[in-house]
Parts: C-alpha cells; sequence; structure tokens
C-alpha cells in the first residue's frame, strides 16, 4: 500500500540581517503603482535589487522605478512583509518566477521550486502538489524535468544578452492530451482509486502516467491479483525492472522466477502472468510435437516485442526468430480448454495419438505432419529459470485448433 507523503516545512527563522536600515522606508514605483516598503522587509530577501540600489547612499530617497506588472508585484510585495503567498494559475507562476530571478530574490526563488507545480493540459490550467509527486519513481517527472530546463535556459539567455528584463515566457503547456484524464490522475494520486470506471479507463490512465513519466502511479494502478502467494498479471503490465531470478547460477535448482511491481512496497512473488489474445489468436500458438515429445508456445506480434523488452535478460536457450519468440513449456499441471471443452488429464497425449490416426477426429485438429497447432486465445503462465535457462509452465489454456475470425471491438 502506497503512503501519502507528508510535506513539511522548515521552520521559520524570524531574524532578518540589518542589510537596510530596518525603520527606514524606501519607495519603488511598479507600472501604475506605488509600494513603499520598510528596510527590514527590503532586507528579509537580501542582497538583491533593491538592497543594491538603497545601500547606495545617494538612492536612499529616490524612488526605484520599474516597468514591471504591479499585480505581481503585489505577491513580490507581500513575500517581502512575511506573508506567504498564494499563487492562483500557470502565467501567474512563471511571472513571479521571471520577476524574482529579475530582481535577484533568492528566498522567493527557492519557496517557489519547493511548491505546487502548474501546467496546462489542453486547455485547461493545473495546480499540482508537489507532496502527491514525492514517492520514488512519480519525481523526475515530466514537469519537474521541462521546468528546470526552462528555467536554466531563460536565466542563460538573460545572463549571456546582458537584457534589461526577463523574455516573454509562458508555462509549460501540454497539447495534445487530455485534461479530463489528467485530473483523474491526479484524484488517484489523492488516493481515490475508485476514480477508474472500467479496464480500458485504467489503461488509458496508465498510458498518461507513462507519458508524465508518473511510474510509480502507473504501478500502483496495475490490475494484478495474489493468490498462494503467487503475482498474477497482464504480460502487458510486466516490467523489466521487477525481475528477480532466484535461481542459482550453477542451474542445479529449477525456481520460479520472483516479481515486484516497481517502485511498489510488496514483497516478492512467484510470478504468474496471463495473456490475452482475443483481436488476433495467430499471435500465441501451441505447439504439440509427436515425434520430440517437446511441447512449444511461440509468441509473435507485440507479446513478441513485449517478451523480448522484459525477458531480456533470461532468454537463454530460448528459439528467436524473425519477430518471434519459442519457449519449451510444461503442461501437465494446467487447467485447459481447448474448442470449448476442458480438458482431463493426458489430454496431451490423447490428442497426439490421433495424429497416427486417420480418422475424424485427426480431420478436426489441426495437424501439420508430427504436430498439433492450438492457437491461444487466454492463457496464464510460471516462468520457470535454471539459471538464466527459461521455459514456461502453464496455469491455465483457452485455446482452438483452428483460428477465429479477428475480433473488431466497437
Amino acid at each position: 500500500m502506497s503512503v501519502l507523503p507528508v510535506q513539511t516545512i522548515e521552520e521559520f527563522d524570524p531574524s532578518v540581517p540589518v542589510v537596510l536600515p530596518h525603520d527606514k522606508v524606501y519607495s519603488i514605483q511598479v507600472g501604475y503603482k506605488l509600494f513603499r516598503l520598510s528596510g527590514l522587509s527590503l532586507s528579509s530577501d537580501s542582497p538583491s535589487y533593491f538592497t543594491k540600489f538603497f545601500g547606495d547612499k545617494d538612492n536612499e530617497e529616490k524612488v526605484l522605478f520599474f516597468d514591471r506588472s504591479p499585480h505581481i508585484f503585489e505577491k513580490i510585495y507581500n513575500h517581502l512583509q512575511g506573508y506567504s503567498i498564494n499563487i492562483t494559475n500557470d502565467y501567474e507562476y512563471m511571472h513571479l518566477w521571471s520577476d524574482a530571478f529579475y530582481f535577484g530574490l533568492r528566498k522567493l526563488q527557492k519557496l517557489m521550486t519547493e511548491q505546487d507545480i502548474f501546467a496546462s493540459i489542453g486547455d485547461q490550467s493545473f495546480k499540482i502538489p508537489k507532496a502527491l509527486l514525492q514517492n520514488e519513481g512519480n519525481c523526475p517527472n515530466y514537469f519537474t524535468m521541462n521546468s528546470e530546463r526552462l528555467f536554466f535556459d531563460n536565466v542563460a539567455v538573460i545572463e549571456r544578452n546582458n537584457m534589461l528584463r526577463p523574455p516573454p515566457q509562458r508555462p509549460p503547456i501540454v497539447a495534445g492530451r487530455s485534461p479530463k484524464l489528467f485530473s483523474d490522475l491526479l484524484e488517484y494520486l489523492r488516493g481515490n482509486s475508485m476514480i477508474i470506471k472500467s479496464e480500458e479507463h485504467r489503461q488509458l490512465l496508465q498510458k498518461e502516467a507513462r507519458y508524465y513519466r508518473f511510474l510509480e502511479l502507473e504501478q500502483r494502478m496495475v490490475n494484478h491479483k495474489v493468490v498462494n502467494d503467487a503475482i498474477i498479471i497482464n504480460l502487458m503490465d510486466l516490467s523489466k525492472k521487477g525481475m528477480t531470478n532466484i535461481s542459482p547460477a550453477n542451474r542445479l535448482t529449477e525456481c520460479p522466477m520472483k516479481y515486484s511491481r516497481p517502485y511498489i512496497d510488496e514483497p516478492l512473488r512467484d510470478l504468474v502472468f496471463q495473456v490475452d489474445n482475443l483481436q488476433n489468436v495467430r499471435q500465441v500458438e501451441l505447439f504439440l510435437n509427436k515425434r520430440t515429445g517437446l511441447p512449444t508456445v511461440k509468441f509473435e506480434g507485440k507479446f513478441y516485442t513485449k517478451i523480448t523488452q522484459v525477458f531480456k535478460d533470461f532468454s537463454e536457450g530460448l528459439i528467436q526468430e524473425d519477430h518471434s519468440i519459442t519457449f519449451l513449456v510444461g503442461l501437465v499441471n494446467s487447467h485447459t480448454i481447448i474448442n470449448g471443452k476442458e480438458m482431463m488429464p493426458g489430454w496431451v497425449d490423447d490428442l497426439l495419438q490421433a495424429v497416427d490416426k486417420e480418422s475424424t477426429k485427426k480431420r478436426k485438429l489441426n495437424v501439420q505432419g508430427d504436430v498439433i497447432k492450438i492457437y491461444l486465445k487466454r492463457s496464464m503462465w510460471r516462468l520457470m529459470m535454471r539459471g538464466n535457462l527459461a521455459r514456461l509452465e502453464a496455469v491455465s489454456l483457452d485455446g482452438s485448433t483452428t483460428p477465429l475470425q479477428r475480433i473488431d471491438f466497437i
């Protein structure tokens, strides 16, 4: 179970250095509005443009003028007076950060980098509490990486060109993404798992989480079950980072692959992965070979791609061809349904015996020489390891001896 991090605040230090006389009042004109601040307020975030200017004896009584926004400076005014400030939207945040840098207010810059993240998703502005993103795997993320790069680039431009004021800046805008899905992600981060309405909705949210690099959140949303100390999870949701091979390198002992979801505080469990193959049953094929007596399963298409990504370090001895990978399999303990019929123990031998007979049963089977081919619609597998040698142990199979029509979902 993930625990929502508690946001902590640094202990407040009330002491203010005497950079300017604390009881003296200084005048700053920003656009159409005049602001008057004490030396105490100006010294509270120093050194700065203000303390440098008014620290000159010739400037003590002058009015310092800036052609900037009075609305934005109002926030700076409140900050210097010792108030916490509330930033309402992404543009206000970006403008305030620019002016804080422009005026050399390092404490304000630091406070802003520790506050919420602001961004526009599609046509909607979001305020993202940083406290929600403190778990390992959720930070750094899309927003922190982009904002850091944006600020660094802008500072470099200003310093390189010796600009008189900051250049126009826009906040991070993520065009082409759904603000509704992002809102759901934030709600899930707050702990509301009931926001997921369907399996399709879950998959969409996981895709969005990956895009924004909320990797811990993505794993939190993965659909899985824990049964008898085994974790059952869809192949397409597996991560290479979660794999642990406990089989000794000397290959004397065969052990099941262990798995825990990355970034999630949970124990290692035996991995059972599920393959749902309803749209193109030709991509997962089980072969029963009368001559060798060695059953194999071949994965193609997206399943081949995913398996090679996740099991890359554990694929020694596997048969890899052009866009396909083949495992030796064990079928003894599997719950098996073929052509809609539940198979009894010994079903493999029963089918293979039909290879030698000219019968109606043989004609119904997909027999090619000494091999029967079975197209698997759904299957569950335990990955067994002997060192780095891998094979699959079938847990359940649902297949057909004839390929079905492709299923197009509306």
